[in-house]
């Protein structure tokens, strides 16, 4: 799901001629669950202080006088690193100021009909417990396995897919393999 709305996400932000710069972002949006593997899964790099490393090198740059990339890119990386971690908080919590504390922020939020009518319940719950599955109270390596993709994510992924395609395809028509191709018919 992450990857379907980074992809909206930078549709919706972005020029379609900035189409360089929107595939070199496109990482940004799931690198967070690089932490499955490296370090401890939902607290290594689903973080605060992860939020500010691309500001922290739009910083360096500008003291550095280099200019070579828009400050728009870095604050963009900084907002797609937030909008992953913000997600991840709804579903089992994530570790937000790792690694100087242990807690896991978990943000319950239910909107639905009752007999009563309609009702809301939202929470910040510390540690993270959703529904059924009991998250990590404490950060461990050990991760619970957690299906990649299914259902209606693919569906949403094809969708994403779509639009960001659709939103560059100018760019992509006037590349050199698209030319290549569209010779050979």
């Amino acid at each position: 799901m992450h990857l379907a709305l980074t992809l909206f996400f930078i549709a919706a932000c972005l020029k379609a001629e900035d189409r360089k710069f929107a595939l070199a972002l496109i990482p940004l949006g799931i690198i967070c669950d690089l932490d499955s593997y490296i370090g401890v899964h939902r607290a290594t790099f689903h973080n605060l202080f992860v939020i500010f490393i691309p500001l922290i090198v739009m910083f360096i740059l500008w003291r550095l006088h280099v200019n070579a990339i828009k400050d728009k890119y870095f604050i963009l990386a900084s907002l797609l690193l937030a909008f992953h971690i913000f997600l991840d908080t709804f579903y089992n919590g994530v570790f937000l100021f790792y690694p100087f504390s242990d807690k896991s922020y978990d943000i319950e939020f239910w909107l639905g009909l009752k007999e009563t009518g309609l009702s809301a319940i939202f929470q910040w719950t510390v540690p993270g417990k959703v529904g059924e599955i009991n998250y990590v109270v404490t950060p461990t390596p050990s991760v619970p396995e957690i299906a990649i993709i299914s259902g209606i994510e693919f569906v949403v992924l094809i969708f994403a897919s779509i639009t960001f395609f659709l939103k560059f395809q100018d760019t992509y028509s006037s590349s050199f393999l698209y030319q290549k191709l569209r010779i050979r018919k």
